[in-house]
């Protein structure tokens, strides 16, 4: 059913066309989520509750996954590898969180600030047609 909603979510985004200022908008609050839901990780990571970090950590690679569409032109190349690999760092803190490697996670979660920041630093939204 996930992948389902995710392939029809890509098919949506993809047809849409030039990056317009509401897509813009959409991709600033699905930022600030992230942003929200990031911050909420880490109070789970520190209060060693697993299974709370295992579902925002799921939550953080789904928002993740919703702007791949955005960054699948050659402009965007090294957004794309960034954000692949926030993905991969978002969907190991879900594993080692759900098996209670707290530390593991944190440390994870380390490797996911970096990547976000690395993204930033790069500003692609004002880069988007």
């Amino acid at each position: 059913m996930m992948k389902r909603f995710f392939l029809l979510t890509i098919l949506a985004v993809s047809t849409m066309g030039a990056a317009t200022p509401d897509r813009r908008a959409e991709l600033k609050a699905r930022m600030d989520k992230l942003q929200d839901t990031r911050d909420d990780l880490r109070d789970a990571l520190d209060a060693k509750d697993g299974a709370k970090a295992a579902t925002l950590s799921r939550d953080i690679a789904q928002l993740l996954h919703e702007d791949e569409p955005l960054w699948q032109t050659e402009k965007f190349e090294e957004v794309r590898r960034i954000n692949q690999a926030t993905i991969q760092l978002a969907e190991r803190i879900q594993s080692q969180s759900s098996a209670g490697e707290i530390q593991g996670a944190l440390e994870s979660y380390t490797a996911l600030q970096k990547s976000c920041a690395s993204c930033h630093d790069r500003h692609p939204e004002q880069q988007l047609p």
